[in-house]
């Protein structure tokens, strides 16, 4: 089972020492077919909500008091345009989080983290309880190296709904981004398109007539991160109407609330990481056994760069959208609906 690209530790070596590394990858994992969930965290485990919210105060507790020390700049409350997130799409970006904190962990004390481990078919809300303890705890690693005391006051009690909780976690990747020494570059989301492309082809293989990779657009200097942000919000809305059609629950995004210009690769890349999940999530629900290659570092690029390799996932996008509306194998799968469940 293959989840959003890991960077591990000694990728993060490789890549100072300007060495090609494996592409933000997560080992690979033998692939498994998804485990139908809840519908609705809220309705079914009020418990364990309220649990994880009052962990993910704590931790961007903690998390302020660490970026106050280190003098890091406060990012500003950002609308990427993510709707409908599920408890996988919580997980994963729990994963980046994890991450993140790992390598901010190496930054300050050199430690290497433990190896990711796969996760779970199912899904629930409190594995990922249990994976935002874990990197909590990885950060109060990091507190105590720089002798940064951690808060002892209660947390109020509050209560937060699934979708701000969802919120609250791309907000501490973002916050925590910025207290990287390397943060999330141009390289970093062409590198995460080159992952989808990957995804894509693989995906398209099934059809004699597709085209698996198809000739690059032509070069478009002078791109901004809102460019390829636009693009890339095309391409979840292609994926999008694919889920539909399949009867999958899906992941929506919706830009006239965001903030264009405010835009940075790292906001961009959130958006080019969702697409890899959503990939990975129709890959094995297709029950495709062989595994896209990872990626290896592809040195300077720049926005425009990402733009051009975006057009190539938007063309491989569109003839996925078009194959699969005429495919009868595809048509007469189980309804497995909640699969993917929007809370």
């Amino acid at each position: 089972m293959r989840w959003r690209p890991y960077l591990t530790i000694a990728a993060l070596v490789l890549l100072t020492q300007g060495t090609a590394a494996p592409a933000h990858g997560a080992p690979t994992f033998p692939e498994a077919r998804p485990t139908p969930a809840p519908s609705s965290p809220e309705a079914t485990d009020t418990a364990s909500l309220a649990a994880l919210t009052a962990q993910i105060l704590a931790f961007a507790r903690d998390l302020e008091r660490t970026r106050r020390f280190m003098g890091a700049p406060k990012v500003r409350v950002l609308d990427i345009g993510i709707r409908d997130p599920s408890l996988r799409d919580l997980y994963f970006h729990t994963l980046t989080l994890e991450e993140k904190t790992g390598r901010l962990l190496f930054k300050v004390k050199g430690a290497h983290e433990i190896p990711p481990v796969p996760p779970p078919n199912d899904i629930s809300l409190q594995v990922i309880l249990g994976k935002l303890r874990d990197t909590h705890q990885t950060l109060r690693q990091v507190m105590q190296d720089l002798n940064i005391a951690p808060a002892e006051e209660p947390l109020p009690e509050t209560s937060r709904s699934f979708t701000q909780l969802f919120s609250d976690v791309l907000e501490a990747n973002r916050q925590l981004n910025q207290l990287l020494e390397r943060h999330i570059s141009p390289s970093d989301v062409y590198q995460e398109l080159t992952l989808a492309i990957g995804y894509s082809a693989r995906l398209l293989a099934r059809y004699p007539d597709a085209t698996r990779i198809p000739s690059e657009p032509p070069f478009e200097p002078d791109k901004q991160p809102k460019d390829v942000y636009r693009r890339l919000t095309e391409c979840l809305q292609i994926i999008s109407r694919i889920f539909d059609s399949l009867g999958l629950a899906a992941l929506h995004i919706d830009p006239s609330r965001t903030d264009l210009d405010s835009l940075q690769p790292s906001d961009v890349y959130l958006i080019a990481a969702m697409i890899v999940s959503q990939l990975d999530f129709l890959y094995r629900y297709l029950d495709i056994a062989k595994s896209p290659p990872q990626p290896v570092y592809p040195g300077l690029k720049f926005p425009a760069h990402s733009y051009q390799r975006a057009g190539i996932l938007q063309d491989q996008l569109r003839q996925l959208e078009r194959f699969l509306a005429t495919d009868r194998a595809i048509t007469t799968l189980p309804a497995r609906s909640q699969e993917q469940e929007a809370p």
